[in-house]
């Protein structure tokens, strides 16, 4: 089911803010009180950043190392899920995010009056990040049986 255009509108400003460095901004697209789950610890309990505060969501966002580029979205229940290419960012908490560049990665987000509610980690949809083809190397060409070499002619 599509996503609202009003819910696609936000989170694209969010990661374009994002992407650009510009932690503030990214932060102004939370809504005070909001909540950002990025994983989970070793243990396996979420790791759930409580935001209250401005300088918490500029410091929740400054958590990301990687920008991102919104792909598509969908509706998933009350869950709005993000594709996102993931790309390097300057800016506090920014990265050249080295080993994701170009790599996908998903977040289910809660969109309220303009605002991220929730930001939520999702898991990768089957063929989200495919594995590269290995690259095929073309067997050798059987080599041609040598020739015996010719000696000179013999004389008669």
């Amino acid at each position: 089911m599509p996503a609202a255009a009003s819910a696609v509108t936000v989170i694209r400003a969010w990661s374009d803010a994002l992407r650009r460095g510009d932690v503030r901004s990214a932060a102004g697209y939370f809504a005070l009180p909001s909540v950002m789950v990025n994983g989970g610890d070793g243990g396996g309990a979420a790791l759930v950043i409580a935001i209250t505060t401005r300088a918490q969501a500029e410091a929740a966002n400054a958590t990301l190392p990687c920008g991102a580029r919104l792909i598509s979205t969908d509706q998933r229940g009350r869950y709005v899920n993000a594709l996102f290419r993931l790309t390097g960012r300057p800016g506090l908490g920014g990265s050249s995010c080295s080993g994701g560049v170009g790599s996908t990665a998903r977040t289910n987000f809660v969109i309220a009056h303009g605002r991220i509610v929730e930001w939520l980690r999702a898991p990768s949809d089957p063929g989200d990040n495919p594995t590269p083809p290995t690259p095929t190397v073309p067997s050798p060409s059987p080599s041609p049986t040598p020739a015996s070499p010719q000696g000179p002619a013999p004389s008669v």
